[in-house]
């Protein structure tokens, strides 16, 4: 479950880039791709981040990304991407006497693009940051924060690569 919110997270502006970013950003300055997601997604006992019990997780996420060709950049073909969104995540335990907690969020994510694959982007430097409060319908909470940072140097090869994830 983590591993999943986190890669989505972290590298969805980039993988979304990668599949759709040559055919409508070549001849662009600026392109907005918009974001809107809505699933439920179950976990067992202990595969849960933050709770023990089995439950769903369910995410709501609006915003968008935008890819900018800036002249200039380190190398030709470069795309700078930035993005926000704004989401609702619940936790909805499979046994209703646990509570269910909600809350929240504003994700921000940017990076750079620098070429384009079959088997996907290849990313110059890309991090995101998200940081929300999950509030239990037995008044307890769940403070969630995620963050990573990945960089390659020219040669490609990952100079930093990391990603945190608390909850408390």
């Amino acid at each position: 479950m983590r591993h999943r919110l986190s890669t989505l997270l972290g590298s969805a502006a980039l993988i979304y880039a990668a599949v759709t970013g040559p055919a409508t950003a070549a001849g662009a300055d600026r392109d907005f791709y918009p974001e809107h997601y809505d699933a439920y997604e179950h976990f067992a006992a202990g595969e849960g981040f933050c709770v023990t019990w089995a439950g769903t997780f369910h995410e709501v996420r609006n915003g968008g990304y935008r890819l900018v060709a800036a002249p200039g950049g380190q190398q030709p073909g470069e795309l700078h991407i930035n993005g926000v969104i704004d989401g609702t995540v619940e936790l909805i335990p499979d046994d209703k006497s646990l509570p269910t907690f909600a809350g929240d969020y504003r994700e921000k994510v940017n990076g750079v693009v620098t070429e384009f694959t079959d088997e996907g982007d290849i990313e110059r430097i890309g991090q995101f940051r998200l940081r929300t409060t999950l509030h239990g319908t037995d008044g307890s909470s769940l403070e969630l924060r995620l963050s990573g940072k990945v960089t390659f140097n020219a040669n490609g090869v990952a100079t930093v690569a990391r990603e945190t994830f608390t909850c408390a």
